[in-house]
């Protein structure tokens, strides 16, 4: 579920990887310079298919359990726990930063009524001048598999100082849909950090789980475009826009990063995640992901943009999760 940005942070600094933008503070990323890699892929699968978006009622464990069609992929998420090991690729001309390199952790389990995710980066950003700064990011949500309910915490440290916490809830509507095919749902986001207050989840609005479950069900359905409102807690502003371009499907057996990884051996799709924030005028995304999807929601092949940083995440470890459940 590579949907919320980690929050490292240094002197005009730029990024690490999937909470918070980790150049807050200083300007977001993706303003200053355009996702020419979305924008351009984007252009190119419009031509070639048309869009679906995502309408109506919510979606659930069960509505995504199988896509369409005899003898397709099962859609799952697979309890599991994996490790990357993460390198700067590309920085913006005139950065600071030199340099930065890393490890960033994400377990997911089944609860039996819900999913729990702990994800953690660790980063040393260098610059030209001055000793690097490292930067902790954690995040850890539960969400209920009827998707109306979640809980997230995230929290980011710079030199092993406190640099910003965001604590909160969310209550989704029941979602039944209306007889139009309107939007139904929303619910109301609740944050005690930064600062206490309430935030309406208008429309169709998915939680980070259901919406990786509904990409997973649009690729395995031969759609190009998916894109639908997700919040994850990491904008207190509201849910963002989510955005995913559906570049290739992917054959099981195809060489993965761990070749003898039965978690790897299913079918898969390559794509870009796109997450643009609640401001209705954005055009940028302030954060962007490249990577390789699994049926079952591992995801491997990662590439994170900041617009001004793009982070290389190799997937180096990767268990099943036994147990759990119900």
């Amino acid at each position: 579920m590579f949907s919320a940005k980690p929050q490292p942070r240094g002197p005009a600094a730029s990024p690490a990887l999937a909470g918070s933008h980790p150049t807050r503070g200083g300007g977001r990323a993706g303003r200053g310079m355009p996702s020419l890699a979305l924008v351009a892929l984007t252009l190119t699968l419009l031509l070639a298919a048309p869009p679906v978006l995502a309408q109506g009622g919510r979606t659930t464990d069960a509505d995504l359990a199988h896509p369409d069609g005899a003898g397709g992929p099962a859609i799952t998420l697979a309890p599991h726990e994996a490790r990357y090991d993460m390198r700067l690729i590309r920085r913006a001309t005139g950065s600071p930063v030199v340099n930065a390199r890393g490890t960033m952790t994400y377990r997911l389990s089944d609860t039996c009524d819900g999913w729990a995710m702990e994800s953690r980066t660790e980063l040393a950003l260098y610059y030209k001048e001055g000793e690097p700064v490292l930067s902790d990011w954690t995040f850890i949500s539960w969400e209920s598999k009827d998707a109306d309910r979640y809980r997230f915490r995230i929290r980011s440290e710079r030199d092993g100082r406190v640099d910003r916490v965001i604590d909160g809830r969310a209550e989704l509507g029941a979602g039944t849909g209306t007889d139009d095919g309107g939007d139904a749902g929303g619910g109301v986001a609740h944050f005690t950090h930064p600062e206490e207050k309430a935030v309406d989840l208008a429309g169709a609005v998915m939680l980070p789980g259901e919406h990786t479950l509904a990409v997973l069900r649009a690729a395995a359905d031969g759609r190009r475009l998916f894109t639908v409102p997700m919040f994850d807690g990491s904008e207190p502003d509201g849910a963002m826009q989510a955005t995913a371009v559906i570049a290739e499907a992917v054959p099981a057996g195809t060489v993965s990063e761990l070749p003898e990884a039965t978690l790897l051996a299913g079918p898969s799709w390559r794509m870009v995640l796109g997450f643009f924030g609640p401001d209705e005028n954005t055009t940028l995304p302030e954060y962007e992901v490249r990577l390789r999807y699994h049926t079952n929601g591992v995801a491997e092949e990662v590439i994170q943009d900041f617009g001004t940083m793009a982070l290389r995440a190799r997937l180096v470890d990767l268990a099943p999760i036994e147990g759990g459940g119900c």
